[in-house]
């Protein structure tokens, strides 16, 4: 069976994507295709939850085992698709940026009974999505070089190292 999914941003309205996964894939595995789909790094936290109609979240999908004593939970690696989603127009809740309460808003658009799917599959990827964590935009300096580009300048010239330093040996 085959779930597709259309996930979209309050914060990016042109934003939209649509994936598909087997039900046998975990939520880790819809958590990496967003991850990979939107350019985002993956040493964030990140939790699913499972929500009602009016995007109430009443069932967290974590990234780490909380060790909560005795309550259900559900972690990514181990917890299929297949185990908590049953039909069209369910809701999921994908946060990406626990300290601003960031996220995106996932539903369950389509079934495909008697088909399976190997790897997940991005059917549609439309707009910009949002920046993964607030404040780490890239942006443009005035002279029109990248801060990335800034930083490297910031250690100097090839030809001010080795005038400190001497010449490298090869190795």
């Amino acid at each position: 069976m085959i779930y597709q999914f259309q996930i979209v941003s309050q914060e990016a309205q042109n934003f939209r994507l649509e994936v598909a996964l087997d039900e046998k894939h975990s939520f880790f595995d819809f958590h990496s295709i967003i991850q990979k789909s939107v350019g985002f790094e993956s040493h964030q936290l990140a939790s699913f939850f499972v929500s009602n109609k009016t995007w109430r979240k009443l069932v967290e999908i974590s990234m780490l085992d909380l060790g909560i004593n005795g309550a259900a939970f559900y972690i990514m690696q181990k917890t299929k698709l297949g185990d908590l989603l049953q039909d069209k127009g369910q809701h999921l809740i994908y946060t990406f940026d626990f300290l601003n309460d960031r996220s995106f808003f996932i539903e369950l658009t389509g079934i495909i009974m008697e088909k399976n799917l190997n790897e997940p599959l991005v059917a549609l990827k439309q707009g910009d999505s949002p920046v993964q964590v607030l404040g780490e935009e890239k942006f443009e300096l005035e002279t029109g070089v990248s801060q990335e580009e800034e930083v490297y300048m910031d250690f100097g010239e090839l030809d001010d190292y080795t005038e400190i330093f001497g010449e490298m040996d090869d190795f």
